[in-house]
């Protein structure tokens, strides 16, 4: 008596049916959260930038800045004329200014020189958008 090990032609095919019909239903889906993802993404990048910058401040006990490249998409950390990091945001997003000007200087104490918002949104979807807001005190949120 001869026993058959492995898979029947009808049993591969009937796996190859429901994972493609699996990965018709899911793609449409990864389409509409990927712009979201990163979105949210370069958000996140400025804030996190935002306070280094102020948490750098403190430490050191000296002015920091960070300057906005609008036209790039990038972010600038200096102090004291040494840069001390740049962001360059992921692709497909515009950063935007709302009222937050070219620099923002934090202190030794980590208060900023102004209060504003920056905005990230999608290149194609302008209706996907996140902005980041930064008070007076030093203190960022993401909304």
């Amino acid at each position: 008596m001869r026993q058959d090990t492995g898979f029947s032609l009808i049993e591969m095919l009937t796996v190859i049916a429901i994972f493609s019909i699996l990965c018709t239903l899911a793609i449409p889906g990864l389409f509409q959260w990927l712009p979201k993802h990163r979105v949210g993404s370069a958000a996140r990048d400025v804030k996190s930038t935002l306070e280094f910058a102020r948490a750098n401040a403190i430490r050191t006990n000296a002015d920091v800045t960070v300057s906005f490249d609008w036209a790039n998409e990038r972010l600038t950390v200096n102090s004291g004329g040494a840069t001390l990091r740049t962001r360059q945001l992921t692709g497909g997003v515009d950063l935007q200014d709302v009222d937050l000007g070219p620099a923002v200087t934090f202190n030794g104490q980590g208060f900023s020189s102004q209060s504003g918002q920056v905005q990230v949104e999608n290149k194609t979807n302008a209706d996907i958008r996140r902005s980041i807001s930064l008070t007076a005190g030093g203190n960022t949120r993401i909304q």
